[in-house]
């Protein structure tokens, strides 16, 4: 069978597609890289301080008219606005 089609396909069957890939676009924002020490400042000021109590870091955050928010993922109690800011930065350690 020399002459025989290599491409011909005796039996052919019909799949159907089951998933399809899809890439949701989104605003690219920029992201500033702040010293590990000046991040840590950041940090200080979204979650409650180890000592303080929970009743006066609600306080503190009604005083300055902003929510607080419960994380899903660990139950950390945070400054909801200061969360968000936060997400604009990104830490990063001096290597010398």
């Amino acid at each position: 069978k020399v002459d025989s089609d290599p491409l011909q396909v005796a039996e052919a069957t019909y799949v159907e597609p089951f998933d399809c890939l899809m890439v949701d676009a989104m605003e690219l924002t920029p992201i500033k890289a702040v010293p590990e020490e000046e991040y840590a400042e950041k940090i200080k000021v979204v979650y409650p301080h180890a000592e303080e109590k929970l009743v006066d870091f609600l306080n503190r955050c009604k005083l300055n008219n902003t929510e607080v928010m419960l994380c899903p993922r660990c139950s950390a109690v945070c400054d909801k606005e200061a969360t968000a800011c936060l997400k604009d930065y990104m830490p990063f350690v001096n290597n010398k």
